[in-house]
């Protein structure tokens, strides 16, 4: 058996934005909170600017690979579109609903100000784990196993 990428450039985007998601999303995230001495508002506005970096790099990742897609001389599989278009989804809905909503309760917090309980938080906690399990899939999608 021969392992073939079906489109080397798109693999190569997936596996760099899963790094950076789990990177980013469930290993920096938590772990400043336990750094000894950090300040609340300290912890929020590294998240602030963490999650903005992240969500930029995310950003250009899908442009590039819409790009590739429309440029792509091989026909893209409905399959590998619609996974696609879900992880776009939901990163548009984080930058352009979710983070500005968290961003400004973290401003609020920051402030030694009280906010009242919203489920957003966990939203965005199931919004980045369902974009990472996607994007997982999407990398499978790419995998082509061929006959010698």
């Amino acid at each position: 058996m021969k392992i073939q990428i079906k489109y080397p450039l798109v693999f190569a985007l997936l596996c760099f934005w899963v790094g950076v998601l789990l990177s980013i999303s469930f290993l920096e995230t938590p772990l400043k909170f336990f750094v000894p001495g950090i300040t609340l508002p300290v912890a929020l506005e590294l998240g602030k600017m963490m999650f903005g970096v992240s969500t930029y790099i995310q950003l250009a990742l899908m442009l590039i690979i819409t790009l590739n897609f429309l440029i792509s001389r091989t026909k893209i599989s409905v399959k590998m579109l619609l996974v696609f278009a879900l992880i776009s989804a939901i990163l548009l809905l984080e930058k352009l609903w979710m983070l500005p909503v968290l961003d400004a309760r973290a401003d609020i917090l920051s402030a030694g100000k009280g906010v009242p309980p919203t489920p957003l938080h966990n939203i965005f906690i199931y919004a980045e784990s369902a974009k990472g399990i996607l994007i997982l899939i999407a990398i499978f999608q790419q995998i082509k196993l061929k006959n010698n």
